[in-house]
């Protein structure tokens, strides 16, 4: 199973990574928690998703081992142009940097901020979670697949 009732650590997960990455950031670098386990009620993969703003897209290669030396991976733009990408697996944690001003900040942020505190959507996003778990027990991916349509929709109430 890959699909977890929300935790209420994720938040105090998220802070710790926070504080680890802008202190260690040899630059200047805005961090927000993004994505299911940001989203009070919301069932989710137990992975925590940070959204990383910085000035300069380009800098991020160059100081990338303040990041490296907090256990995370870098693995460039990793099939989304203008982002740069870190994973650490030891507690599951992925860092999407992006440059202010690129649209993908603003749909991370859109999603929190509709959906924090909306019992309906949460309810209908909760039980399409469940249904494509049920269907797609072994397959993260189809699963991440068959999801955008509602998160497209969530997108739209931009």
């Amino acid at each position: 199973m890959y699909l977890h009732p929300h935790n209420e650590d994720w938040q105090s997960d998220f802070q710790h990574e926070k504080n680890a990455i802008v202190s260690s950031y040899e630059g200047i670098i805005e961090i927000f928690h993004i994505g299911s386990t940001a989203i009070t009620g919301l069932y989710a993969k137990d992975c925590i998703d940070l959204l990383g703003v910085v000035d300069d897209i380009s800098e991020v290669s160059k100081l990338k081992h303040s990041i490296t030396k907090l256990g995370y991976i870098h693995k460039g733009e990793y099939g989304i142009s203008g982002r740069e990408y870190f994973s650490k697996s030891q507690r599951k944690v992925h860092l999407h940097i992006f440059q202010c001003g690129d649209m993908e900040i603003r749909k991370h942020l859109n999603f929190v901020k509709v959906m924090q505190g909306n019992r309906e959507l949460i309810f209908q996003l909760n039980q399409l979670k469940k249904q494509l778990q049920a269907k797609y027990p072994r397959d993260k991916d189809a699963y991440q697949n068959e999801k955008t349509i509602f998160y497209n929709r969530i997108n739209s109430m931009m």
